[in-house]
């Protein structure tokens, strides 16, 4: 403690969580770890990031902070455990702050995806109108407080720090850039005898199918994707697509609109959750991987297939031509027609799908969780001593 300069606290109950913010948080913390032996970190943690959590040096703390997000009690409850340590500053890797925390900090938004798409007349949502537009209406209130009292706001590209300036009224140099990565352990190795085991379980055949990865969320557009695979499957006979997520309401109400319609002949795979070595091994096997989404803040699973070793279509829209660059193709997301027209491109031009796997490859270099984490590293720094003057 005495060589410390700083105490800066970390709110990372969201450690455990598998993919997202959990990912985030545990790549942050492990960063930090590795290039900042000199200040003091306290790390807030759930009880499952708690018993997971394993601090590598002596300067690093762990906080039982057993208190669930989104709701009262955390309003209430967390400024006092926050504040138990004295922090000099606090990082929420999530946007829910309580209202009653005032001391110095910097928040993490991953996206607006929300409130883009909200007012785009998109509904990432099931739930019933009235209770769906309180949702919004609280979430709105929320994070606008979140960001205006912040002394800087985090964000994952260029186009999010556009989009949260514009929609919040705020100075672009109180918004920083740290852009994402993705885990090591993605790359071009086959898998071979785990992607055995999902060829017989849902009949693939390597190179015999396109892949979507994630979640089903109307923003994530994949109704679109589904009929220009079934435009693509008139012609082509021998090719599947597979979509990897785990079956939820949206989900689900994509395969009876499949089943019901019998679209995509029968070649639609929905496969349910898979364990990060199937989807590795998903990825790896494919001909190519499809990301048609309206709106990302930042978009892991282009750069995961890059990874990987296969080419990336994707939307022309959002932070996705910002992220992946010149080492993906692009498709006009609102038009099946084109989706269908790049898929079948990349179909039949094998030179193009060798160089753009080339592409991906020499592209993916450009991208680093451990420099994610020494940039955060610095714009607390940045704070702390303006605030000391």
């Amino acid at each position: 403690m005495e060589n410390s300069k700083y105490i800066i606290g970390i709110d990372a109950r969201l450690y455990q969580i598998p993919g997202g913010i959990g990912r985030y948080s545990r790549e942050l913390i492990t960063g930090l770890e590795n290039v900042d032996r000199e200040n003091e970190y306290y790390v807030f943690l759930y009880k499952e990031g708690y018993d997971l959590y394993k601090p590598k040096h002596p300067n690093f703390h762990k906080v039982l902070a057993n208190v669930g997000w989104y709701g009262f009690r955390e309003q209430l409850k967390m400024p006092r455990i926050w504040k138990s340590v004295k922090p000099d500053l606090m990082h929420f890797t999530h946007f829910n702050k309580s209202i009653f925390y005032r001391r110095p900090y910097v928040v993490t938004i991953h996206d607006l995806t929300y409130s883009i798409t909200a007012k785009e007349g998109i509904k990432i949502s099931k739930l019933p109108p009235f209770i769906y537009e309180v949702k919004q209406f609280v979430y709105e209130r929320v994070i606008k407080d979140v960001i205006k009292k912040a002394t800087r706001v985090i964000v994952p590209s260029y186009n999010s720090k556009k989009d949260i300036s514009i929609a919040y009224k705020i100075k672009n140099d109180k918004v920083e850039v740290t852009y994402e990565s993705v885990d090591k352990s993605f790359s071009v190795a086959e898998k071979a005898e785990v992607f055995k085991i999902l060829s017989e379980k849902f009949s693939l055949k390597r190179q015999g199918y396109f892949v979507y990865v994630g979640n089903a969320s109307p923003h994530k557009n994949l109704k679109r994707l589904i009929q220009g695979f079934d435009i693509l499957s008139k012609e082509k006979k021998d090719i599947k697509l597979v979509l990897a997520g785990k079956r939820e309401k949206f989900y689900a109400a994509l395969e009876d609109w499949v089943r019901k319609d019998n679209i995509g002949d029968g070649r639609i795979i929905f496969t349910g959750i898979v364990t990060d070595d199937e989807l590795q091994a998903l990825l790896a096997n494919s001909y190519a991987c499809t990301f048609p989404s309206f709106a990302e803040g930042f978009g892991i699973p282009p750069l995961e297939a890059m990874a990987s070793g296969v080419p990336i279509l994707t939307s022309a829209t959002s932070c996705l031509p910002e992220v992946c660059e010149n080492a993906a193709i692009y498709f006009n997301p609102y038009l099946p027609e084109s989706i269908a027209e790049k898929m079948k491109m990349i179909l039949e031009d094998h030179k193009m799908r060798k160089e753009f796997i080339e592409l991906g490859l020499n592209h993916i270099k450009k991208f680093s969780w451990d420099k994610m984490a020494e940039e955060t590293r610095d714009i607390y720094l940045k704070i702390l001593e303006k605030n000391k003057k």
